[in-house]
């Protein structure tokens, strides 16, 4: 799915960088650590839930290990 037209970022371009870099918070970060910048705008909601969901997923995986 394409997540940002102006960059021509999809959702697995989105992800493979979020995953990679922990840091990120931000959508403008994700752009950044992709080499872009938002246009339009219309991507930030997007990307700002991806981000939540990848922190989500990380949090849960070391929940789980911790577990072990």
């Amino acid at each position: 799915m394409i997540v940002c037209v102006c960059n021509a970022k999809n959702c697995r371009t989105v992800r493979e960088v979020l995953s990679q870099s922990p840091h990120i918070d931000t959508p403008a970060a994700a752009h950044r650590a992709m080499g872009s910048t938002p246009q339009c705008g219309r991507c930030l909601p997007t990307i700002a839930g991806m981000i939540s969901e990848v922190r989500n997923e990380n949090a849960v995986a070391t929940a789980l290990a911790a577990a072990d």
